[in-house]
């Protein structure tokens, strides 16, 4: 009997994506569903993405699509490296590797500075796709917990103290938070920063959402004092200028070192898609506007959201300090059946609503069973809907 790896075969499907087969059959049968449980935002991309495509096929008229660099076409890494200028994050174009999404950043990153059994250590409840890729990369997740009740806030250095043993090489951490919204100060985060010199790891830092805070101000590693061996940021335009499928995602370190490491694998893999990236110069050449206004929309929606969820018995969230997402509490013991339930059974003037079950967002066993997050990527008046929709489904569950 052929078998498959036990890499493969031991590996969780998604938990942000299980239930969509299910959403599928409802749309199937005539019914609207409200996907909060994934991260796809609804604004539109800004024109000047278009603008910078056109430009490419015109380029492409009297010449084939070619191969770009394995390290990403120089004139975007330019166009980034003046963003990041714009957002105090001092860099060069060497600094800046372009990557499938970040996906395929954290991949390589992983790959790069673990060995098959090494450790990883990331507070939870964290990005599920997290655990797949070290799954991928052959490293073990340690889980550092974090509290419902201080909102998921930093835990102080000493919890990643306890975590670490001889394998541990790095650090994960996202700020602001996916799944949670929390966001991490500059203080918490220099202190991180400096736990991960002394002992020797990196610090790997997800700033995907980082323009995206709502209480201070935006806040990368690489504008930190002793940013420049161990810390590395994972990057992306999907959700910043609302272009998920560019899956145009960077690595941006002072580290040129690990970048030249990385270098063999991306050339393996050939190079990143040149169109995509000639679109996303002209997103990141364009003024911070377009960041401004989506920051200001997911600042209401996320209000919207919380008021709403605030008013329906046994609920409970807390608000987020920044990205678009929350985690919601609710009076159930199974989330994941119950929003199998949901999505399956409930309709509410024609809709029903598919959320993320949160027991995949950690790695420790019995956390997460009564919480799902929430995204805030739909209008105002469709998270009403969302909301009413909820109550529905929790009053005719529990019965």
């Amino acid at each position: 009997m052929i078998k498959f790896s036990d890499r493969i075969t031991q590996m969780q499907s998604s938990p942000i994506r299980r239930l969509t087969p299910f959403a599928l059959q409802a749309q199937a049968e005539g019914v609207e569903v409200l996907y909060t449980n994934i991260g796809q935002p609804d604004i539109l991309t800004p024109p000047a993405f278009d603008a910078g495509v056109r430009n490419y096929l015109d380029s492409t008229r009297s010449k084939p699509v070619a191969y770009g660099p394995s390290e990403g076409l120089l004139s975007f890494r330019n166009a980034y490296t003046a963003y990041a200028e714009r957002h105090g994050i001092n860099i060069g174009a060497e600094n800046v590797f372009i990557t499938f999404g970040a996906s395929e950043a954290l991949l390589f990153v992983l790959m790069a500075v673990c060995n098959v059994g090494d450790e990883v250590i990331i507070p939870e409840p964290f990005y599920t796709n997290y655990r797949t890729f070290c799954d991928m990369a052959g490293v073990k997740v340690v889980p550092v917990t974090l509290e419902w009740d201080s909102a998921f806030g930093y835990p102080g250095i000493e919890a990643f103290e306890r975590a670490i043993t001889p394998r541990t090489k790095a650090i994960i951490n996202c700020s602001p938070n996916n799944p949670t919204g929390s966001v991490y100060s500059r203080t918490e985060l220099q202190e991180l920063l400096d736990f991960c010199r002394n002992k020797g790891l990196f610090l790997i830092s997800d700033e995907v959402y980082r323009e995206f805070v709502y209480d201070t101000e935006p806040i990368s590693v690489l504008q930190l004092p002793n940013s420049e061996s161990h810390a590395i940021i994972i990057d992306s335009l999907s959700k910043r200028y609302s272009a998920c499928g560019t899956r145009v995602g960077m690595i941006v370190t002072r580290n040129t070192a690990l970048l030249d490491q990385i270098l063999k694998m991306a050339q393996a893999r050939l190079c990143p898609a040149t169109m995509e990236q000639d679109g996303a110069i002209g997103l990141l050449d364009n003024s911070d506007d377009d960041i401004v206004v989506m920051r200001e929309t997911y600042r209401q929606r996320i209000a919207t959201l919380a008021d709403g969820l605030e008013t329906i018995k046994g609920v409970s969230c807390h608000r987020p300090k920044g990205a678009f997402y929350m985690m919601v509490r609710l009076p159930v013991k199974d989330s994941d059946h119950f929003a199998e339930y949901m999505v399956s059974n409930v309709r509410v003037d024609g809709k029903t609503l598919l959320v993320a079950p949160a027991k995949g967002f950690y790695m420790t066993p019995g956390l997460g069973e009564s919480e799902v997050r929430m995204a805030a990527v739909m209008e105002e008046s469709a998270l009403l809907e969302a909301v009413k929709i909820l109550e529905v489904a929790l009053r005719d569950y529990n019965g």
